[in-house]
């Protein structure tokens, strides 16, 4: 190995850890702090629709929507993948499935208000909840790495797919121009 190739492997390992390093430790700082950000900003503006009146304070479908947003705000940490997975089969198989306290009251708290237009407007703002916490653990480090490990594997596929149908394209525009009977009685001969 020359200096060149030397220089060349120690700048690939460098640049690789350092993209490691971003990945595994800025990455995920930067999406919390953006996450509780945009989760502090929905909460605002639910506080503000309660503030004008359009709902109470101490309406029980606020002070849900309002401690569900403050529970993601708390725990943005663990919103990914991995955890979310590990808490599933911890569920699943050790404490049994969760009853769903917060969903059924939930569900009850907004049935219960008497206006239509308020009942959408807190949906509208548990749905931007949930598109971010969604959000969250999409961009997470575990989902990122899961798909740079797979991007190499489908633009593979991709490539040799694409070679594949050319080459029968190839010999389909081939075989139509020069007749298999030629070939056949040129191998005969032989």
């Amino acid at each position: 190995m020359n200096a060149a190739e030397l220089a060349i492997v120690i700048s690939s390992l460098l640049s690789l850890i350092l993209f490691a390093f971003l990945i595994f430790s800025l990455w995920p700082a930067q999406r919390i702090d953006l996450f509780r950000q945009q989760m502090f900003a929905i909460r605002d503006e639910l506080w503000d629709f309660a503030a004008e009146g359009k709902i109470s304070f101490d309406d029980p479908a606020y002070m849900l929507l309002r401690q569900l947003m403050n529970g993601f705000i708390r725990y943005a940490h663990n919103l990914t993948l991995y955890r979310i997975l590990l808490s599933f089969l911890q569920w699943k198989y050790v404490l049994g499935e969760p009853e769903g306290h917060w969903a059924t009251s939930w569900n009850e708290a907004v049935n219960q208000l008497p206006s239509e237009s308020t009942k959408e407007t807190l949906q509208k703002f548990h749905s931007r909840a949930m598109e971010l916490v969604l959000g969250q653990i999409a961009l997470s480090p575990g989902v990122l790495t899961f798909c740079m490990l797979l991007a190499p594997i489908f633009l593979t596929i991709v490539v040799v797919r694409t070679q594949w149908t050319n080459f029968r394209r190839i010999y389909r525009d081939v075989t139509g121009k020069i007749p298999i009977s030629f070939i056949e009685e040129e191998a005969a001969k032989a």
